[in-house]
């Protein structure tokens, strides 16, 4: 019994220690290109929600000054948050040929952090815009599309 239980463990471990669990620059950036295109799809909410809040804004729906004022920082916020998104996009680099692996790969999890800042950014003011939205009577875009895992 003792025999079998070692073999088991030494075919195991030479199993685990010819598997490399780390993932390479290209499954990096096909995660980074993913979460990129969901927040697409949250950025057309965005784009809503921020034009019902004009809206609302310029209705007779307000409360009071602050309401306003809080509305007026929220269109602000949301309009930051796809500026944010449109500035990653355009310096974003599809392509690494000619770097090695390490160079791609360090350049495509730093991307990764600064992919699900900007995710982070869209999920709080999506939320907020939407609860806003409702607290006066307009009903919110479409839900977005993901959530973050």
């Amino acid at each position: 019994m003792k025999r079998i239980l070692i073999l088991a463990i030494a075919i195991s471990a030479l199993i685990h220690s010819g598997c490399n669990t780390d993932p390479d620059s290209n499954a990096i950036k096909k995660e980074v290109l993913n979460i990129h295109d969901k927040l697409m799809m949250d950025g057309e909410k965005v784009v809503k929600n921020r034009i019902k809040l004009d809206s609302v804004l310029k209705s007779d729906q307000l409360n009071s000054l602050s309401d306003a004022k809080r509305i007026t920082l929220l269109i602000t916020r949301l309009n930051a948050a796809d500026e944010n998104m449109m500035d990653w996009m355009h310096f974003f680099k599809d392509d690494f040929k000619g770097k090695s692996e390490q160079e791609a790969l360090a350049y495509y999890k730093s991307e990764m952090l600064k992919i699900r800042a900007v995710e982070d950014e869209y999920i709080r003011i999506i939320r907020e815009s939407d609860s806003v939205l409702k607290a006066h009577h307009v009903s919110p875009s479409a839900k977005m599309e993901h959530h973050k895992n």
